[in-house]
């Protein structure tokens, strides 16, 4: 099998002193089961010739239907590793674009959720995901 090593891209958004995260939804034969169905922060792969801030646009209003503003990368690297995939993960913390906004989920994700922190630490989250937020919520303390 060939192993390949993926950059990636993901969004910790904050709305009202809360951040969204996504539940995952799909049956990927790469995903360890327990994988399926956790939290995550959203986002995605980098599309050949995309920068990494344009990667966590498109991302976001692919899986949320929602336009999102950047407001700094956080100086935390996502190391995810499969059998035959890693991944590598930026972080930016984001807003939304807009006072009002709707979220509307495409299939990768079964459910969505505003959290403090507080409650973040107690979820189910992808490896790599808590100390991520953590590090995002450090920074812009």
């Amino acid at each position: 099998m060939k192993k390949v090593i993926t950059p990636f891209v993901v969004g910790l958004i904050k709305h009202k002193n809360k951040y969204l995260l996504t539940k995952r939804q799909e049956l990927d034969p790469e995903d360890p089961a327990d994988f399926v169905r956790m939290w995550q922060i959203p986002g995605g792969g980098i599309n050949f010739g995309e920068t990494v801030e344009k990667a966590i646009l498109r991302e976001i209003e692919e899986e949320l239907d929602i336009k999102i503003k950047i407001v700094c990368i956080v100086p935390y690297i996502i190391n995810s590793i499969r059998k035959t995939w890693q991944g590598i993960g930026i972080i930016f913390l984001c807003k939304p674009s807009k006072k009002d906004f709707k979220i509307r989920l495409n299939s990768e994700a079964s459910a969505y959720g505003w959290f403090t922190y507080e409650e973040i630490i107690k979820l189910d989250l992808l490896p790599g995901g808590k100390e991520a937020i953590k590090a995002a919520i450090l920074l812009v303390k």
